[in-house]
C-alpha cells in the first residue's frame, strides 16, 4: 500500500494548517444524519482530514463527521477522492479567525415542525393498469 504525496510534485505544501497522524474511527452523517457511513481517520487538523473508507462508497459533496467518541459533528465538505482515501475540508472555519465552535446537535425546538390539514392528505388509491399496458408485463 502506498501512501498519498502531500507535497505538489514541486515540493510545495498545499495544506494551511499542520495536519496530526491519528487512527479513530469515525462516523460520516448525511441526508439529515438519517444515513451514516463508518470511516478511518489517518490524519487530521483545523481545517480538514483524510479519511479511509470502502472504494465502493458514494461520498456526497457535503456531510457532517463525528470523529471518535464525541458527540459533536463538524460539516466538512468532500475535496477529493482517491480509492479508499478522501480528502475532506471542514466548513465550519473562518480562514483568518481559525475554527469556530463545534455545531451544536439541533434540539427540539430546532426541528423544523410540519403540519397537515386533514383536507391536504390524499390517501393513495390502487388503479387497474390499462390493457395495453397489461400485455406488456409478464406478471399480470
Amino acid at each position: 500500500m502506498t501512501a498519498l504525496p502531500s507535497m505538489e510534485p514541486d515540493g510545495a505544501e498545499r495544506r494551511t494548517a499542520l495536519r496530526t497522524r491519528t487512527l479513530k474511527r469515525a462516523k460520516i452523517l448525511f441526508n439529515n444524519h438519517f444515513s451514516t457511513i463508518d470511516c478511518i481517520v489517518r490524519n487530521i487538523s483545523d481545517t480538514g482530514a483524510l479519511l479511509t473508507l470502502d472504494e465502493s462508497v458514494h461520498l456526497p459533496k457535503a456531510f457532517d463527521v463525528r470523529v471518535g467518541e464525541e458527540k459533536d459533528h463538524r460539516p466538512a465538505k468532500l475535496v477529493y477522492r482517491r480509492g479508499m482515501f478522501a480528502g475532506i475540508r471542514f466548513t465550519d472555519i473562518d480562514e483568518e479567525a481559525g475554527p469556530s465552535q463545534p455545531a451544536a446537535s439541533p434540539g427540539p425546538a430546532a426541528a423544523p415542525s410540519v403540519e397537515f390539514a386533514p383536507s391536504e392528505i390524499v390517501r393513495i388509491q390502487h388503479r387497474v393498469l390499462p390493457a395495453a399496458l397489461r400485455r406488456n408485463f409478464a406478471w399480470f
